[in-house]
């Protein structure tokens, strides 16, 4: 998943059609793969949230944390782009070589590969688009 591929993105948000549907995609998507720890309410209080070693983060208060919305920052903690220091362990599943294994199955064409990291980007981008729209008043 390259950066351009992130950027184009979460551009596509910006279309009022597109940003339905992507919302509409990042929702399912939070359901199915983010609320069995994070919550439905992305609270953190998920019922697999007492199995983890530590909590997950409550969603909803993201921008309060950072003062904005940093889009950035969550697309890369979603896609496994920031590494936790030291290469410490990561509970968090990398969502983005899921999607892209999810799209590319067994193919080794390099046009499969590079399909499947801009759909893993688009899908990406609904799910940061899902957790800024939970986001709780400051």
């Amino acid at each position: 998943m390259t950066p351009l591929s992130a950027l184009l993105a979460l551009l596509l948000l910006a279309t009022p059609a597109l940003a339905d549907a992507a919302l509409e995609q990042g929702k399912a998507d939070f359901d199915k793969l983010c609320a069995p720890c994070h919550g439905v309410s992305g609270k953190g209080d998920g019922p697999q949230a007492p199995q983890l070693a530590k909590k997950p983060a409550d969603l909803t208060l993201v921008t309060q944390k950072y003062g904005e919305f940093p889009a950035q920052k969550v697309f890369e903690t979603i896609a496994g782009l920031d590494m936790p220091d030291g290469h410490g362990s990561r509970e968090m599943p990398i969502w983005g070589d899921v999607f892209v294994t999810e799209q590319v199955g067994k193919s080794t064409r390099l046009a499969d590969a590079m399909k499947a990291s801009d759909e893993a980007s688009r899908r990406i981008a609904g799910l940061v688009g899902y957790v800024q729209s939970i986001q709780a008043a400051p």
